[in-house]
């Protein structure tokens, strides 16, 4: 009965020794969204080659705006050839769709007239 306890005292001691200790991490989210909002301007430039509404964005430093291809279609208030809008936008990952060979797809958020 004596070395069954020493046995189970050993492996506990044995058991506790071993357990690895887990580090915890701080983890800081940064919002890499700008604050602020982008200028662009809605253009049907492309809609004779299949690519419905673009957003144009002029960018300091740049020669040619950027092209933006909205994954959604723009609500019908802002789907105005020329107008000029506030918004917020994350570029994607996909392929351009089909009859768009200029611009980027985007997902616009946030927008409204300026």
């Amino acid at each position: 009965m004596r070395l069954f306890i020493f046995l189970f005292a050993i492996s506990l001691f044995i058991l506790l020794g071993c357990k690895t200790k887990q580090k915890t991490m701080s983890v800081n989210i940064v919002d890499v969204t700008p604050s602020g909002t982008t200028l662009g301007k809605v253009s049907h430039q492309y809609r004779e080659g299949g690519c419905s509404t673009v957003i144009l964005v002029n960018l300091e430093n740049q020669d040619k705006p950027l092209t933006l291809i909205p994954r959604d279609t723009l609500a019908p208030e802002f789907d105005i050839d020329g107008l000029v809008i506030l918004f917020n936008y994350r570029t994607l990952k996909m392929p351009n769709p089909k009859g768009c060979s200029v611009g980027i797809p985007a997902e616009i958020t946030d927008i409204s007239k300026k």
